[in-house]
């Protein structure tokens, strides 16, 4: 069952186009990682999958509903946390949760307290003495003892130290892995999102690059180092290579379209080579390429 299935969206501030034409489907289950620079349109996706941002052309089927149509109901069954969000300072922790519980029908008290206890949280603290790391796990908290189907995150590790961020990810992992939540989870923690992902979006210029599980993206993206020999010194260019680097006869790139016999093809396409070496490239370096060519072409297109 796809919790989130959209297509072809499409959305505009004026003349500027944030999405244009996105296809994506996240299955029931899935830690999802959406990627891409500042700008390519992520917040205004996560805004439309709430329902809160309206507007749009094309289709985006929350929970089986078109997000324009959901209701107080639907919405109870979706969390939601974002860079900047505000609680009630004035409030304690206690009093925060006991206000909330009645709102969600599926408020469970004893998950509350097991992330409370979990995320070391004091409940007598006032929200406005919280630090920002303590303030994130409390907006978690709040996030998830509701028990949502869909948990929606935009940028919820900005300015963590590298403790709370590990607290949080082994948090969130423990808690979607017991309860089967579905997590569509935006950030620039490229490290957090390679151990917590099993599922990866890349969103370019308002377009979705790819979509795949992590394990393909693992299989088909390969970063190369290549030692060339003197008959080979200009090889041309693939245009399936990203992030080319050449100095002298060192040449690099990352290969995106790596799979069954990648090695023989390799070793084919330098026949003199004096080393070849390949290797799974990492999530932070496949971001990096795929955003590198989003702005490549973002400055064609001004160009042009």
């Amino acid at each position: 069952m796809a919790i989130v299935d959209v297509s072809h969206l499409s959305y505009s501030y004026g003349a500027i186009a944030a999405l244009r034409g996105v296809d994506l489907t996240i299955p029931q289950g899935a830690l999802y990682a959406l990627l891409g620079p500042n700008g390519s349109g992520k917040t205004t996706f996560l805004q439309i999958l709430m329902g809160v941002r309206r507007g749009y052309t094309g289709g985006a089927r929350v929970l089986g509903i078109e997000s324009s149509a959901l209701t107080v109901k639907h919405r109870e069954r979706i969390g939601y946390i974002a860079e900047g969000q505000s609680l009630p300072g004035w409030m304690r922790l206690e009093q925060l949760e006991a206000y909330l519980a009645p709102l969600y029908p599926r408020w469970d008290k004893a998950l509350a307290r097991d992330l409370r206890a979990r995320f070391d949280l004091d409940p007598a603290r006032k929200i406005q003495t919280l630090s920002r790391g303590e303030y994130m796990k409390a907006a978690l908290l709040c996030a998830l003892a509701p028990r949502p189907e869909l948990l929606l995150m935009d940028e919820p590790f900005t300015g963590m130290d590298a403790l709370v961020k590990d607290e949080l990810v082994r948090g969130l992992l423990e808690s979607s892995g017991t309860e089967g939540w579905t997590v569509l989870l935006c950030s620039h923690d490229i490290g957090e999102l390679e151990l917590l992902a099993d599922w990866v979006g890349f969103l370019g210029r308002g377009r979705m690059q790819i979509a795949e599980p992590m394990e393909t993206l693992r299989q088909r993206f390969k970063q190369v180092d290549v030692t060339l020999g003197g008959e080979h010194a200009s090889p041309a260019l693939d245009p399936m290579w990203l992030s080319v680097e050449r100095s002298g006869r060192q040449l690099t790139f990352l290969a995106s379209d790596a799979g069954e016999g990648f090695d023989a093809r390799l070793a084919a396409r330098f026949p003199n080579a004096a080393r070849i070496e390949s290797r799974d490239a990492t999530l932070r370096e496949v971001f990096v390429a795929l955003a590198r060519r989003a702005r490549d072409e973002r400055s064609m297109e001004a160009a042009a």
